[in-house]
């Protein structure tokens, strides 16, 4: 009989309370939950008493988990880490007592910070970390592989339709979140995460490209790569990015690369607030065969997976489905099971999380670059003589910092004609950049201050709304006020179910408020001289006239690809066109 696994829960946020602890119930003959650990004393205690824990088995800090782990006071044999993203300081104190650990996505923001962890992991010659993408163990996905091989692959199209929080995790009754910690505390959390992310995305990001990076590249796209990899093997090259409509973040995301074999690969990620359920396609093609694979979000526990399989033979189409016995999330735990017990490896650990973020990383770059910027910060000179000469520059066209105009707009992107309709980009990137002119969504609007809250405040409890925000519904673990459903369900990238503190809200609109006049006290003179030249820009609340989306080229030399423009640039879903101004009701926002 398999042995009963002794399990900390570190972080109890929207992920843990809807994805993990119901499990950890539920299998009773593997897992018992004998320790429990949030910061905050208020989510600590609810949750505690939802789920049966005593108040010997919780803990404030891992500090203290691992203090109570060597007194023997407490027997853990692992861990699931479900906190808000700055996972590594606490991974590795976790790591040095030998301890497996399940951890939420992401890993980390940067390359350099996950080495600390991969690195770790080299030199003690054992794997310790599993991250937790359910899908990647779900049986439909398993069986992809058997039915369309590698070899016989010709076409993966992945899209996911990601809703807010609600339809994914009102089913849940998660307790609601506390911010009862003391505001230097939380105000120290938000400086930390801030410059986690600054690292990883680069010092010449915006805040747009920021909150593009975490709530939509990080918490939502990893995931499907993440599923892509577990069957097919990871992305070996990057052919096309393209993210719309202009001015909303996190909006669409789409990616066009090449798997090692040769086989094309197609993944979409739409986040889309008003949507009444979450929804996840996978559609595979051989020269045979057509598969298609329905996964639903992890945190609906009581729904299974379907494969559907079409083919000729003998002259008539036949067409086979299955249904997965177990939900994803069972099915995961079940494999952290065995990678504590028998040592079996992970589809996805700190090694694949390194990559993934430097994939990630380049597709930003890609979106930035397309706009005639970079994520490299400009070298400034504090010269007051040159201040003339930034400004005649600017009116030029040849500034690359892409100020904001004073009505709110920007200057259009290289990949817009002067009618409004797309077209492709085919010049090398270097050239697209040289060429000048700034795509910056403008900084005021309504999209950039319903997101930037995923980079701006973290203090929510440890990635307890780690979950919430970049938890995946499918598990993903986010940033605290970015907990995004990236891979199978995460929670809404901007929205956390349990915000309900109004002195919390207060809280992230002043920090949000300060740092808008920051940026503007920042920027250049140049921006003047160039809302002087687009006088005719649209209002800040709406979105600059370029609904047509681009279809950018990844790497800096041109595309081999002829794609033609594609017709689906009409940002409108059904009558509600998704503006900046058209961004649900956040409840983290008074």
């Amino acid at each position: 009989m398999p042995k009963t696994l002794n399990i900390a829960v570190i972080g109890a946020g929207t992920m843990a309370q809807a994805v993990h602890l119901p499990v950890l119930r539920r299998r009773w003959d593997r897992f018992a939950v004998t320790a429990l650990v949030d910061h905050s004393p208020r989510r600590r205690r609810e949750s505690s008493e939802v789920w049966g824990i005593g108040e010997e088995a919780r803990y404030e800090s891992v500090a203290d988990l691992i203090a109570a782990v060597r007194a023997k006071s407490v027997s853990v044999d692992a861990v699931v880490l479900s906190t808000d993203g700055l996972h590594v300081d606490d991974l590795l104190q976790l790591m040095k007592r030998g301890l497996p650990i399940l951890v939420e996505p992401p890993l980390g923001y940067s390359e350099d910070e996950i080495a600390r962890v991969a690195d770790f992991e080299r030199m003690t010659g054992r794997r310790l970390v599993m991250m937790a993408y359910p899908q990647q163990y779900d049986d439909s996905v398993s069986r992809m592989a058997e039915q369309i091989a590698t070899k016989d692959l010709r076409m993966v199209d992945h899209e996911v339709l990601m809703p807010a929080s609600q339809p994914l995790f009102g089913g849940a009754h998660v307790t609601t979140s506390s911010y009862d910690l003391p505001s230097e505390v939380r105000a120290q959390r938000r400086t930390n995460l801030q410059a986690a992310v600054v690292a990883g995305s680069g010092d010449g990001a915006t805040q747009r490209d920021r909150d593009l990076y975490v709530k939509g590249l990080l918490t939502g796209v990893a995931h499907q790569l993440a599923v892509l990899e577990a069957v097919y093997g990871p992305v070996a090259r990057l052919v096309a990015v393209r993210h719309w409509p202009k001015g909303v973040i996190p909006g669409s995301l789409e990616l066009l690369g090449e798997l090692e074999g040769g086989a094309q690969v197609r993944l979409v990620w739409h986040y889309l607030p008003f949507a009444p359920e979450y929804s996840e396609t996978i559609e595979v093609l051989s020269a045979r065969r057509r598969m298609q694979v329905e996964l639903p979000a992890p945190s609906h526990g009581d729904r299974r997976s379907t494969v559907s399989l079409r083919e000729k033979k003998a002259g008539v189409v036949q067409e086979t489905s299955t249904t997965a016995a177990k939900g994803s999330a069972e099915l995961m735990w079940e494999a952290f099971h065995a990678f504590v017990e028998k040592g079996t490896l992970p589809y996805s650990g700190a090694a694949e999380a390194q990559t993934q973020v430097a994939l990630l990383r380049e597709v930003l770059s890609t979106i930035v670059v397309a706009d005639g910027r970079s994520l490299e910060a400009e070298p400034t000179d504090e010269d007051p003589s040159d201040e003339e000469t930034a400004s005649e520059d600017s009116a030029d066209g040849g500034s690359t910092d892409g100020p904001d105009t004073t009505d709110g707009t920007a200057a259009d992107g290289p990949g817009s004609t002067p009618d409004g309709s797309s077209m492709m980009v085919t010049a090398p990137a270097a050239v697209a950049t040289a060429a000048g002119g700034s795509d910056e969504a403008p900084g005021g609007s309504g999209a950039t201050a319903d997101v930037a809250g995923a980079v701006a405040a973290s203090d929510g409890s440890d990635g307890v709304d780690g979950a919430d925000g970049a938890d995946g519904a499918d598990g993903t673990g986010m940033t605290d006020d970015a907990e995004q459903s990236h891979r199978a369900g995460a929670a809404e990238p901007s929205h956390r179910a349990d915000d309900a503190d109004p002195s919390h809200r207060a809280d992230v609109v002043a920090d949000t408020t300060a740092a808008s006049a920051s940026e503007a006290t920042a920027a250049s003179p140049a921006a003047d001289t160039t809302a002087a030249a687009d006088a005719g820009a649209q209002p800040a609340h709406e979105p600059a006239d370029d609904s047509e989306s681009k279809l950018l080229p990844a790497d800096p030399v041109v595309n081999a690809w002829v794609v033609p423009a594609r017709q689906n640039g009409d940002t409108t879903e059904g009558s509600d066109p998704e503006t900046p101004g058209d961004r649900p009701e956040d409840p983290s926002r008074p």
